[in-house]
């Protein structure tokens, strides 16, 4: 037979029951999949990977634009989690979809590849007292992971990785007038945001997991290709469609043995079908993402108020949930210019024959390929311009922090380069992405937008995670979410938002534009317009899906909703709104007469709770820390083993003791990278004993 047509080596839990591997990777996502591919180098060490979702490695899910879309329902992905009410957020419930497929959601992500300023990884350093994650720790694995074709005589990139990725073609015309805008406002002007060396503030071109062919390099085709796979299959075994359903804990030595697993249909009788339990020579390591690895400890581990033995307590398990949540302004632009232009039936035609005879064309990009980081801080508050220089006032505090405002016990301002991205007081605190797409409602014909998806990515509090069901490894967790939970955020995203609008601007009307650019989706708006737009997008919503303890307080099931805990229950429990094309056409949306210098504040606050989203870069819900109580409780240490529970390590997102200023994908292979080495190491360490 020949190689094309053999099957991709998968497995099910029928075919693991009562089996012991070296080691079990409970989550083939993101991070799970380099945990299985890095531990199977080895042939003499036995692999299980457990994934939760399927396979689906189809043509049509490889195209990288058609694949940034959860709604479409042929793409592998968990659709029905949604938040709890948010006050902040006039209670509404923000969706909180992840991919669920060998791949997990770098099969369904921008493809964005961003590492991060060096400040972020030194601030886990140097603040939270993780010396072995600083900048110089980290950036080997992030070379490691990659392969970057449009940097090949940077030292400072990766050119053996398995992750291919190159920089995204500026294929629209607006890009370069935005680059014009943003040098206007003191924005510097750069290809790499990924150099150590480049500005912790600018306009950047972006990095796309993309292969040379055009399609989609998700960590299943970067780590576990069916070549790799087929290679390996007699010492490592990958279980799709395979819900791990708890952990095997001895209790008496404290020490996890093995995991126990169904096959995840998602039906509502999942809990009779039969269970199966593999066991772990040495160790167990959970890589399920901020939802999943949080669960999958708190259904065996946590809430003795759920009825469930208690072997160890880690408090911070699903504690300091962290995101990047966004506010997107929009204005209309030609369809030529946007994403927009694939609706028009004789260019998608010949868009898609491009890319199926070539792989080139729209369909092989990303919807980004340019965007903006800025520290608020640096914003001169009369004219919203960046200050590259500005005058720091340190504090003598225990903290021993840096800020721009003034305090009785500061010492002499310095005056500091805000462009320098070692410094932690640069950290970006909000992104810009400059989207050529509509991105509060996908259904306005018509009408072409660019979106300024204007990001808060470093926030002040932290959300929570909270059992939904004792027993059911299905029922989605409620999920707390951090939206503008205090003054210093809203404060942020008043600026970010201002800022936004400041540079659409200037970018329709000082740069010379050849087409008008209207603000027309913005604070100052019609809000009654804006309430039928944001009702369109969203649709009605599921209900909460509460913690059955009744000491949890979590707003009630609003009247006539059911209560979904399934996908099957959510999907009947979503009813799209009625009548939308008689809403459409009664929508002006003319422009917006408020500018950035006289709408209010009042404004922008209605404007952000009707439009507010997440940027899906869930995180922290099992953070790295030294200390497993107190102020800064973590779940992991610096290596990535569980406080008080040995043979467990987490490699995940979940683990980022605070999230970075980055887009997750690529610090998430980074710590998935590092935690293999680790594992590798104490390996070689114990047979040498």
């Amino acid at each position: 037979m020949w190689p094309f047509a053999r099957a991709y080596p998968e497995r099910c839990s029928a075919d693991i029951d009562g089996k012991t591997f070296d080691y079990i990777v409970v989550g083939g996502g993101t991070a799970g999949c380099v945990l299985a591919s890095r531990l199977s180098e080895d042939p003499g060490v036995s692999v299980l990977l457990l994934e939760r979702g399927p396979l689906n490695d189809r043509f049509w899910t490889r195209i990288p634009l058609l694949t940034q879309n959860y709604a479409f329902s042929w793409l592998p992905g968990v659709t029905d989690r949604y938040s709890e009410p948010i006050a902040a957020c006039n209670d509404r419930r923000f969706p909180l979809p992840t991919g669920e497929a060998l791949g997990g959601t770098t099969r369904l992500n921008g493809l964005l590849v961003t590492r991060g300023v060096p400040a972020g990884y030194n601030e886990w350093a140097d603040s939270l007292g993780l010396a072995d994650w600083g900048w110089d720790a980290v950036e080997p694995y992030f070379r490691k992971l990659e392969t970057a074709l449009s940097d090949p005589d940077k030292a400072y990139r990766g050119h053996h990785g398995p992750l291919i990725n190159k920089r995204t073609d500026l294929v629209y015309q607006a890009y370069s007038y935005l680059a014009k805008a943003c040098a206007a406002l003191g924005l510097p002007v750069e290809d790499d945001c990924n150099a150590p060396s480049a500005s912790a503030q600018g306009y950047f071109r972006l990095d796309a997991a993309v292969d040379t062919d055009g399609t989609r390099m998700s960590a299943q085709r970067a780590y576990l290709s069916k070549r790799l796979a087929r290679q390996r299959q007699r010492h490592l075994t990958i279980c799709t469609n395979t819900a791990a359903t708890r952990l095997q804990i001895d209790a008496t030595a404290g020490r996890v043995t093995g995991v126990y697993a169904t096959p995840a249909t998602k039906r509502k009788d999942a809990q009779n079908q039969k269970i199966a339990l593999a066991s772990a020579r040495r160790e167990v390591i959970v890589c399920g993402g901020a939802f999943r690895s949080p669960q999958l400890l708190l259904l065996r581990d946590h809430l003795t108020e759920m009825g469930i033995e208690v072997v160890r307590d880690v408090p911070a398990v699903g504690a300091n949930l962290a995101d990047h949540f966004a506010v997107p302004i929009m204005v209309e632009l030609p369809a030529k210019d946007t994403v927009h232009k694939m609706l028009r039936p004789l260019y998608g035609l010949w868009t898609f024959l491009l890319y199926l005879l070539f792989g080139k064309g729209l369909l092989s990009l990303p919807t980004n390929a340019a965007t903006i980081f800025v520290q608020t801080s640096s914003l001169d508050e009369a004219t919203y311009t960046v200050r590259s220089r500005q005058q720091q006032t340190t504090h003598n505090t225990d903290g021993g922090s840096s800020s721009s405002s003034r305090g009785s016990n500061s010492l002499p301002a310095a005056t500091v380069d805000t462009m320098d991205a070692s410094m932690p007081g640069n950290i970006p605190d909000v992104e810009i992405m400059l989207n050529p797409v509509n991105c509060i409602n996908r259904g306005l014909r018509g009408r072409a937008y660019l979106t300024f998806f204007t990001t808060l990515v470093q926030t002040c509090v932290a959300g929570r995670l909270q059992l939904a069901s004792a027993t059911d490894p299905f029922a989605h967790p409620a999920v707390t979410y951090p939206f503008l939970a205090s003054a210093a955020d809203w404060a942020r995203m008043r600026t970010a938002v201002r800022f936004a609008m400041r540079l659409a601007r200037e970018f329709a009307d000082h740069v010379g534009y050849l087409h008008p650019a209207a603000l027309t989706v913005a604070p100052g708006m019609d809000m009654a317009e804006l309430a039928v737009l944001v009702r369109l997008d969203d649709g009605a919503q599921p209900a909460a899906s509460a913690p059955e303890s009744a000491n949890v307080p979590v707003a009630p099931a609003r009247q006539g909703e059911a209560r979904p805990r399934h996908v099957d229950d959510a999907d009947g429990a979503i009813q799209p709104v009625a009548n939308n094309t008689a809403l459409l056409r009664a929508l002006r949306l003319g422009p917006v007469q408020r500018t950035w210098q006289t709408v209010t504040d009042a404004e922008i606050d209605a404007y952000m709770k009707q439009v507010a989203q997440s940027s899906l870069h869930f995180a922290s819900t099992c953070r790295m820390s030294n200390d497993a109580v107190g102020a800064r409780a973590g779940v992991v240490d610096a290596r990535l083993r569980v406080h008080g529970l040995a043979n467990l390590r987490i490699a995940d997102a979940s683990v980022f003791p605070r999230i970075p200023s980055a887009h997750t994908m690529a610090p998430t292979l980074m710590v998935a990278e590092r935690c293999a080495d680790f594992i590798k190491r104490d390996l070689a360490a114990s047979k040498a004993a």
